[in-house]
């Protein structure tokens, strides 16, 4: 240290205004790298908050795109519902037509029965008839024969 003092003592006033003038500069250059430091953590805070807001929006863009994509999932849900629901009443629908119609069969199948039985009571009905007429006529023309007497129309 003792050198250094003896050193700038014994340089000229020019050496030392050159010297003064390097440390000035070694000043400015490490205050431009201080400078440009923080111009560049000024960038980068810039872009991170530019980022923050992008991302701010996006997020934002986000958050509106989920709510409508939910009120999309409920109105899906509510059709789901709906439709459901709408299956469900016809597969009841379903139900107490099946049950109308089988109710319907047994009922249509009992009177088909009791046409039939009708039917055939009746055949029995006109065979009895035709043979009542038979020997009410075979009876008219007896009588006629023996009492001589035409018979009359039948009623």
């Amino acid at each position: 240290m003792v050198a250094t003092i003896q050193a700038e003592t014994a340089a000229s006033p020019f050496e030392q205004a050159r010297r003064a003038v390097a440390a000035v500069e070694r000043e400015e250059t490490e205050a431009r790298h201080a400078l440009a430091l923080l111009e560049w953590q000024e960038e980068q805070l810039s872009a991170a908050v530019r980022r923050g807001v992008e991302k701010a929006a996006a997020r934002e863009e986000l958050a509106r795109q989920k709510a409508e994509q939910w009120g999309v999932v409920r109105e899906v849900r509510e059709r789901l519902h709906a439709a459901r629901r709408n299956y469900e009443a016809l597969q009841r629908h379903a139900v107490e037509l099946q049950h109308a119609i089988r109710r319907e069969e047994r009922a249509v199948a009992q009177w088909q029965r009791q046409v039939k039985n009708t039917e055939e009571q009746l055949t029995r009905w006109q065979r009895l008839l035709t043979e009542a007429q038979a020997r009410l006529e075979q009876a008219q023309r007896e009588l006629g024969r023996l009492t001589g007497f035409a018979p009359g129309p039948a009623p």
